[in-house]
Formats: structure tokens, sequence, C-alpha cells
């Protein structure tokens, strides 16, 4: 069982918006995300945008999503072993160490060092082992190739993306019927 970071388990997406709005204050910054990656949220200031998300204690320092904590308990409760499978940016040298002392400072005293020992940074999610990825993102690089089902975990700029279950938030009554309806599809609980 897979579950992605940015924007399902750490805030991005308010990281971005509050060194954006300290740095660049003539940026009118909109409430909600339209468009699949932040920056193109911002044409005109694309890379300012981009910028700070690769700037050293980025990743460290996102917050948890909402009930991010209590949906990967749920995931526990229902059976199954979650791990993290997260893509990082790849132009940001810190990005993966900081992923995983993320994890360290914000999972693992709840629920072990495994979650870290056990995390999957890689751009090639379609590789991985699970019966789901639990993702933001509309679209995963060769996700036909995957053995897992996408479960999309909702967000205002993935709403065109209608072909697979779509997950409303970490206490969704729906998760763990999702899950068995994946685990029935591509085999065990893992």
């Amino acid at each position: 069982m897979l579950v992605d970071m940015d924007g399902v388990l750490a805030d991005f997406d308010a990281e971005v918006l509050a060194r954006v709005g300290v740095r660049y204050p003539q940026i009118p910054l909109l409430g909600e995300r339209q468009k699949p990656r932040i920056r193109d949220d911002y044409p005109e200031y694309r890379e300012l945008v981009h910028g700070v998300a690769l700037e050293e204690g980025f990743f460290a320092s996102l917050s948890l999503v909402d009930e991010a904590l209590e949906g990967w308990q749920r995931i526990l409760d229902a059976g199954y072993h979650p791990r993290v499978c997260s893509s990082p940016i790849l132009a940001n040298p810190y990005c993966q160490g900081e992923k995983l002392a993320w994890l360290d400072a914000h999972l693992a005293p709840i629920f072990g060092k495994a979650v870290v020992d056990e995390a999957i940074i890689t751009r090639e999610k379609y590789l991985q082992n699970g019966i789901a990825q639990i993702d933001d993102s509309p679209t995963i690089q060769h996700e036909e190739q995957a053995v897992w089902q996408h479960i999309m975990f909702d967000a205002p700029y993935n709403q065109s993306a209608t072909e697979h279950p779509r997950l409303y938030g970490w206490l969704d009554g729906n998760l763990p019927a999702l899950l068995d309806a994946a685990a029935h599809v591509y085999g065990v609980r893992a």
C-alpha cells in the first residue's frame, strides 16, 4: 500500500505560498491551486514560485496535511501496510534527505522507524509493488504499467481526473472500501 507525500501527507502548497508571500509580495497569491503544478498557476512568476521549492530546508519545513496521521492509522486499522512512495524534485539536491528527515520527525515517533526505512523516493512510482498508490497527482508517469490502483487524493487541481477512485480526505469513510477494492484486483494486503 503506497502513499504519496507532497499534497497527501505533507502540505507542499502551504509552504510554497508562505515563502512566496514573504519573498515576493508583488505576486498576487491564489487561495487554492488550480493546476497540477503550483508554478503553472503563476505563469508570469513561474520560476520564482518553483524556486522556493528548490531551497535547502524547504521539504524539512512542510507541515502535515490535515488528518494525515489519522489517515495513516486508518490504513493500518484496515489491515494494510502503508509505505511512502514519493517523487523527488531532482533539481533540489536536499529533497530526498529532507523528505526522509520529515518522515522521521512527523511519522516515525508515532508509527516507528520503519516508516523512514521503508520509504521509497523515486520518479518511477509505477515500478513499485503495492495494491494502491494514494496520490494527488492526476497523472503518474507510466501508470498504465503499474501493478497498483491509483486512488486520487482529492484536491482542487485534480478535479478533471475522473478515471480513478477518489479519496475525499483522510477521514473519508470510504477509505477501507477503496483499499479492499484495490486489494481484490491487485493482490494481497500490502
